[in-house]
């Protein structure tokens, strides 16, 4: 007796469900979201390093243009491909495991991409533990130090959360990560 094609078509059809609903599970998790998050902020980095390279200079402190600043320049040069490649990291923490990037090292990357982040971070935090306990006001900072550690630092320092939210997120096990 010959099987109908049937079952085989409405096993493959279940099981493409099956992986569509673990897709979009993995979208509404909170470590789901971190990674979007993360996504979002390493396109927007990206963004803002390619307007100063084309000779933007909002957000920088006054005078400061990052083509009159040769170590900024190489900096904003190498900033972009790897803002993009952090772009695209996150987004592979979005999706389901077992795409093309393998699981471990995927995750070694984002741990070490926290990682990184925060600690480029932590040498503001001083000066923000200063002013936020009044011992130190921000008209004592110049306008390097103000840029810092008002905008740039802080910048650096959440993406390094998000980054660390994603990644430690997308390691549990699926019932921790649920909202």
């Amino acid at each position: 007796m010959t099987r109908s094609p049937l079952p085989a078509r409405a096993t493959g059809t279940a099981r493409a469900a099956r992986a569509a609903r673990a897709a979009r599970a993995d979208r509404t998790t909170w470590a789901g979201r971190a990674a979007h998050a993360a996504a979002a902020w390493a396109a927007l980095f990206a963004l803002v390093h390619l307007y100063w390279l084309l000779g933007g200079r909002v957000g920088l402190p006054d005078g400061l243009s990052v083509l009159d600043n040769t170590p900024l320049l190489v900096v904003d040069v190498a900033a972009v491909p790897l803002c993009a490649v952090a772009t695209a990291m996150a987004l592979a923490l979005a999706r389901p495991p077992g795409a093309r990037i393998p699981e471990r090292r995927l995750l070694l990357a984002a741990r070490a991409t926290a990682l990184l982040l925060v600690v480029h971070a932590a040498p503001s935090v001083p000066d923000w533990a200063a002013l936020a306990l009044g011992r130190r006001s921000a008209a004592e900072l110049d306008a390097m130090a103000r840029f810092a550690t008002f905008l740039y630092e802080p910048f650096f320092l959440a993406g390094g959360l998000l980054f660390a939210l994603a990644a430690f997120g997308r390691g549990m096990p699926r019932r921790q990560r649920s909202v």
